[in-house]
């Protein structure tokens, strides 16, 4: 698993490449590129997962890919709550 400010990056680097592509135009092949590589460094990055939830849902419509990250995400949002309530249960 790689460490956590590379990935963020690679999220960072697809918000930021989107951001210019809609104000001037371009590929989104790139920022998906971005995406997948996070993906593909953790698997588990709750950030990755999210963004690439949002990307298939609205940016570049594929309701399989949406779905596929939007689920992974919301199991690893569960288990993060229950991580957390077992915290709070023991305080």
């Amino acid at each position: 698993m790689e460490s956590n400010s590379r990935i963020e990056s690679f999220v960072l680097l697809d918000r930021a490449m989107r951001l210019q592509i809609a104000e001037n135009g371009g590929n989104l092949s790139e920022p998906e590129e971005c995406l997948v590589k996070a993906i593909t460094l953790d698997p588990n990055s709750i950030e990755a997962l999210y963004e690439a939830a949002h990307f298939y849902e609205a940016v570049v419509p594929d309701a399989i890919k949406a779905r596929k990250y939007a689920t992974a995400c919301r199991e690893k949002a569960t288990q993060i709550l229950a991580e957390m309530d077992g915290i709070l249960a023991s305080l």
